[in-house]
């Protein structure tokens, strides 16, 4: 789609916001974004004043073949992963999305606040409706922060069919900058040849007995390698697939930003020969910390730095899978084909094509299915715990059988099933009650003291009840990991004499260890719905989720914009 276009607008923030991102009155071009991820990353110049970055984003199927193996690929612009979007801290991002699937779409922001805007968060049946076929919608919300993040798909399996991509913000007072002198975004995902439509009807039948379906490939960057040997009979498939090749010049200093993408794997990523520096959890800046091998879970992110100071040659990047749930013989794809060490090239500027050589780091099975120690991680900023508990939640986490006899995930008991074409957001504005909303729709409801949110905080126990390993994500929020129990410990509740309250790691997504207990404690500061749920996509298909309603007293009296309830009626229509 090649037109460009636009706008004079004055943005107006709510009061609360500072004089400085209420400086915001311009002309702005919103771009066809397109990048390549296997070249440097420029940052963009700071400005004077918050700008407005306008992206156009067309969503489209086209045939790609990322680990060799041809299949239609759901992408954004084409690409996949999907194209590099960048901002500024304060910035105003504008997203124009123009939905040709052919079937129905969303795009969350994965890590943004979302302050004032809960309605562009992006989770169908939470905050909107799906965007149907041949409309256009557009996301617009201001970023008050900054780091590594990602876009992705909220609508049903399509995330796991390609429709995902990074999404960057920087911060001019990044004390970390001039400390490397270029950086690279790289993303780490799974790969399924069969698309998620099909899958799901199995996965989610009520005859089906087996565990989350097993992928066929994982990849560095949109690029794996594939056993054609093991494709169906008249497929297309390349043996010869390209390999993910990152170049960078002897003597200088990288910082890569490292993002799990993936519908269910965990991986261990390393560089032979080059220890990374950890400087960036989930958007949380903290102080530097150096290890060889480095544990990302689903939807985690971390930033790392590394100097190239070996012999100009070579060197494998190796992104060793972790498949954190039990495959049995009934699971689908139980027999796949795929290499759970999958791998890349760091290539110093003037080396040979040639395959590395290089010997990997020893690997360190306890960290298979883990985070990085938290104990490892410390703010770079302090950041003090919030004291005014205002509510807290305990959340089981299990596994059950609905009455028809279809596998369901349970949180408290209840199974989460979103309302498509009727979002939470607009029935909390529409007068309806959190206490009346649907057992199903799974929601922990609090208020904040009014005039007084920026001191509250909500405590969330998550009891996990299974023999699997579960990634939490919190919508709208980041949060402190005051507690991370350890594998099969004891699930009952730990005593607040365990907890970090001096240094805990703030993250977004924090790896449940089997049989466990996770406490995480958070701002009650960002009115709205926020969905909860383990980000293996299997699981959330599953039920795997909850609601948090976020002081509704205060976010009832919100203008949804006509274009956000537009969707609903488009869809009941």
């Amino acid at each position: 789609m090649n037109f460009v276009l636009i706008f004079t607008f004055l943005v107006l923030i709510s009061s609360s916001n500072s004089a400085w991102l209420d400086r915001r009155s311009e002309s702005y071009e919103c771009i066809n974004v397109a990048s390549d991820i296997f070249k440097p990353l420029e940052p963009l110049s700071p400005t004077d004043s918050p700008v407005t970055r306008c992206y156009n984003l067309e969503l489209v199927l086209k045939d790609l073949a990322p680990d060799g193996f041809t299949r239609p690929v759901w992408t954004a612009n084409g690409q996949y992963p999907g194209p590099i979007l960048q901002a500024n801290y304060g910035d105003r991002m504008i997203v124009n999305v123009f939905n040709k699937f052919g079937d129905p779409a969303t795009i969350h922001w994965h890590g943004m606040f979302q302050k004032n805007t809960n309605y562009y968060d992006g989770p169908e049946g939470i905050t909107q409706c799906a965007i149907p076929n041949n409309v256009t919608f557009t996301y617009n919300f201001t970023i008050e922060q900054d780091g590594t993040y990602w876009y992705h798909s909220h609508h049903l399996g399509q995330m796991i069919d390609g429709l995902k991509g990074p999404l960057i913000v920087y911060n001019p007072k990044d004390p970390y900058l001039g400390k490397y002198d270029f950086e690279y975004v790289m993303t780490l995902s799974d790969w399924y040849h069969t698309p998620t439509s099909i899958l799901l009807q199995t996965f989610n039948s009520d005859s089906y007995r087996g565990f989350a379906p097993v992928p066929d490939s994982g990849e560095i960057s949109g690029l794996g390698q594939y056993d054609c040997k093991a494709a169906p009979k008249n497929s297309t498939c390349n043996s010869n697939n390209k390999i993910a090749t990152y170049v960078v010049k002897k003597g200088k200093k990288y910082r890569f930003r490292i993002i799990n993408t993936s519908a269910l794997v965990h991986y261990i990523i390393s560089i032979d020969n080059h220890p990374l520096t950890i400087i960036e959890v989930d958007g949380t800046l903290v102080k530097p910390v150096t290890l060889n091998t480095i544990p990302i879970n689903v939807a985690q992110r971390y930033s790392v730095i590394f100097d190239a100071n070996q012999e100009i040659d070579n060197y494998q990047i190796r992104a060793h899978i972790t498949n954190c749930v039990p495959i049995d013989n009934k699971t689908i794809n139980f027999d796949s084909a795929i290499n759970y060490d999958v791998t890349g090239i760091l290539k110093y500027d003037g080396a040979k094509d040639k395959p590395p050589t290089s010997n990997p780091y020893h690997l360190n099975t306890s960290e298979e299915c883990s985070d990085v120690n938290p104990n490892f991680l410390k703010p770079y900023f302090e950041q003090k715990v919030p004291q005014n508990v205002i509510s807290t939640f305990k959340a089981l986490v299990n596994f059950g059988t609905a009455v028809s006899g279809r596998g369901i995930a349970l949180i408290n008991n209840s199974s989460f099933v979103p309302s498509d074409n009727y979002p939470t957001l607009q029935k909390i504005v529409d007068g309806i009650k959190p206490d009346e909303l649907s057992i199903n729709d799974n929601p922990f409801t609090y208020e904040c003291d009014s005039g007084n949110c920026e001191n509250a905080a909500v405590e969330i126990f998550i009891i996990n009840n299974t023999t699997d390993s579960h990634p939490f994500h919190v919508h709208g929020h980041d949060f402190f990991v005051l507690y991370n129990g350890k594998n099969n410990s004891d699930i009952k509740s730990p005593q607040e004499s365990e907890f970090n309250f001096k240094d805990p790691v703030i993250r977004d997504v924090v790896t449940v260890l089997p049989n466990s207990t996770t406490v995480i404690r958070y701002s009650a500061n960002n009115p709205g719905v926020w969905l909860f749920h383990c980000h293996i996509q299997w699981h959330l298909s599953l039920g795997m989720g909850a609601q948090l309603i976020e002081s509704p007293s205060i976010f009832k009296n919100t203008t949804i914009p006509s274009d956000v309830t537009a969707l609903c009626e488009k869809n009941r229509g």
